[in-house]
């Protein structure tokens, strides 16, 4: 059994991000994983100010849910993203806690797999379509395995 958290950075709720999440939450339990689902709606996590004080400590000087947050992915055996896409990016939201994030560098963390999850619309006749995982059919464990084949693996050094 794995211990999978899931951040959700869409500020909307019940959105097309939270859906993700929700789905893939539901084929990790039903695969007998431990999973929590975070939701960044609502959440003080300011932006990083560059001190580099996350060099000299586990955690980052500022004050805020961030830190708290980050502790939970470096103990974490799975983090898997969800994130609505702005302007073709990430929302700021977690572009900012990633930013926040930087005390794991140095850090004994236990996650070995980390998947991103996004959700995007677009109007069809735009010129550079794209395209969005939607997950509408079938079971729990084939949709997290979709989830699992289908999107953005990132590979983190330990």
């Amino acid at each position: 059994m794995k211990n999978v958290l899931i951040i959700s950075a869409s500020l909307r709720k019940d959105s097309n991000s939270d859906l993700l999440a929700q789905q893939f939450a539901r084929g990790a339990r039903e695969a007998g994983h431990q999973v929590e689902i975070l939701s960044l709606r609502g959440k003080d996590i300011r932006f990083c100010t560059g001190c580099m004080a996350c060099l000299e400590g586990p955690v980052c000087a500022q004050r805020d849910d961030a830190n708290a947050i980050v502790e939970k992915m470096g103990r974490a055996d799975v983090i898997c993203f969800a994130t609505p896409v702005y302007y073709y990016e990430m929302a700021g939201q977690m572009k900012t806690l990633l930013d926040r994030a930087n005390p794991l560098f140095s850090a004994d963390y236990a996650f070995q797999d980390i998947y991103l999850l996004t959700a995007s619309a677009e109007e069809a006749d735009s010129p550079m379509p794209r395209r969005t995982l939607l997950l509408s059919q079938g079971t729990a464990e084939q949709v997290y395995l979709a989830v699992r084949l289908a999107v953005c693996r990132l590979a983190l050094p330990k």
